[in-house]
């Protein structure tokens, strides 16, 4: 019973074969069909240089949320934001960045940098995907997204210091 209710709701969506070769045998379509097809094409093209790149503000806003959210991830306290961005910084061609840092406590465990370091790792992991842009270090890692147009970078420089620091691509503001 099941099945034949199955095949019964696929065949509501299906045009039968026959009106199916009349309508794409009619005249009407036999004219549209190229130039319909070219503007499709042609459209589809014509946006491809831009699309997907974010302004720099949009950016921005994705580089604090994903700092936030991995500070918070790793359960940070004394959470203190060393450079709030929203500013453009032109970086050549007319484009511009954004910047935005901060800094906290975690007091979990030993408290190492190399601690630190993978508690901010697992957490960043959590909230998006990056890649390492350099060899990894025991107090620092330098990571980037290509979605999201970001780079981040990751820093325990005493016991019980969290730093991240980040800035988008040169992205038109």
């Amino acid at each position: 019973m099941a099945g034949g209710v199955v095949s019964n709701v696929m065949r509501l969506g299906r045009m039968p074969a026959h009106l199916w070769r009349r309508s794409m045998s009619h005249p009407a379509w036999c004219v549209l069909a190229g130039p319909l097809i070219a503007l499709l094409v042609l459209t589809g093209c014509a946006g491809t240089d831009k699309a997907g790149v974010p302004k720099a503000a949009e950016a921005g806003a994705t580089l604090e949320e994903h700092i936030t959210r991995t500070l918070e991830g790793a359960q940070a306290k004394d959470v203190r934001v060393t450079d709030p961005g929203g500013k453009d910084v032109p970086c050549g061609g007319g484009n511009v960045k954004r910047t935005y840092a901060a800094t906290a406590r975690n007091d979990i465990g030993s408290g190492d940098p190399n601690s630190m370091l993978l508690v901010m790792v697992g957490a960043l992991d959590l909230v998006a995907e990056y890649d390492l842009r350099a060899p990894a270090q025991r107090t620092r890692h330098d990571l980037a997204s290509e979605e999201f147009r970001t780079h981040i970078v990751l820093s325990s420089p005493a016991e019980h210091v969290m730093v991240i620091r980040g800035e988008t691509d040169c992205l038109p503001g």
